[in-house]
């Protein structure tokens, strides 16, 4: 009998543990932090799917036809920023001799999507009185989710235009001559603006430039970053009175915006 109630106690003891009678027992609050820990791995499942991105690593030509997925969430809001420059900021682009002085120029620092489907910051060159259409142009191409690959002042090349046009760089001012010949290029004023160089090569006649952006010459293709007539891109810098060099008869510089056409 004495066996049986001392059983007895050990079963009640046991009893009460289990359905967490005792506070201080290291398992009293078990129940709660299996939850708080269903709860939040839920969250975090939820916030990681919706943020899923598609990106690629852009090789030196492009070969991606179709655009890159981008979030599903709401993207950023397009910024932009105006500023002035100095010859530090321009130390391969301008000089003294230059068609346009430092102070006529502006830096525009603009948000742009690159060809890794994300947003970035870019910076182009232009003349001041072209500040704000060239914003203006580059909201809108923001907004359809138009792809540049780089954005940067020609001085990171140290103003070699053959090797930013290489690296698919979109640029602007330039003090340089024209294509092929001694005038100045409209880049020298800040005048035009050259986007995804690679992808909308020059070509004249056997000339191609970059050499290496030859198979963008066939102009059926729809590799991301490509112009053609009549697209939002074209349409965006027209609706700003600037012309498009892939309209041009007697070559074709897919690449090139200017204000007058030249």
């Amino acid at each position: 009998m004495r066996r049986l109630c001392v059983l007895a106690v050990v079963v009640l003891a046991a009893s009460a543990g289990a359905c967490g009678g005792d506070d201080s027992s290291p398992f009293a609050d078990e129940g709660d932090a299996r939850t708080a820990t269903t709860a939040d791995t839920t969250s975090t499942t939820a916030v990681s799917t919706t943020a899923t991105t598609e990106t690629s690593t852009p090789s030196t030509i492009a070969t991606s036809t179709t655009a890159p997925s981008t979030t599903t969430v709401d993207p950023p809001a397009f910024a932009s920023a105006v500023s002035t420059v100095t010859a530090a900021d321009l130390y391969a682009s301008w000089r003294p001799g230059c068609p346009v002085p430092l102070d006529q120029l502006r830096a525009l620092d603009v948000s742009h999507w690159g060809f890794d489907g994300r947003v970035h910051t870019g910076r182009l060159i232009v003349a001041a009185s072209q500040a704000q259409p060239v914003v203006d142009v580059m909201a809108e191409l923001y907004g359809q989710r138009f792809p540049i690959q780089r954005m940067e002042p020609i001085d990171v090349f140290d103003g070699d235009d053959n090797r930013s046009i290489s690296a698919n760089n979109t640029s602007g001012f330039n003090c340089r001559a024209v294509t092929g010949g001694t005038g100045w290029s409209e880049h020298a004023y800040g005048r035009a603006i050259d986007v995804n160089p690679l992808v909308n090569p020059y070509v004249k006649g056997s000339t191609v430039l970059p050499p290496e952006a030859a198979p963008y010459t066939d102009r059926s293709r729809r590799d991301v970053g490509m112009i053609h007539a009549g697209d939002p891109v074209v349409q965006s810098f027209l609706a700003r009175g600037w012309k498009w060099g892939g309209g041009w008869t007697s070559l074709k510089d897919y690449q090139h915006f200017s204000t007058t056409g030249r």
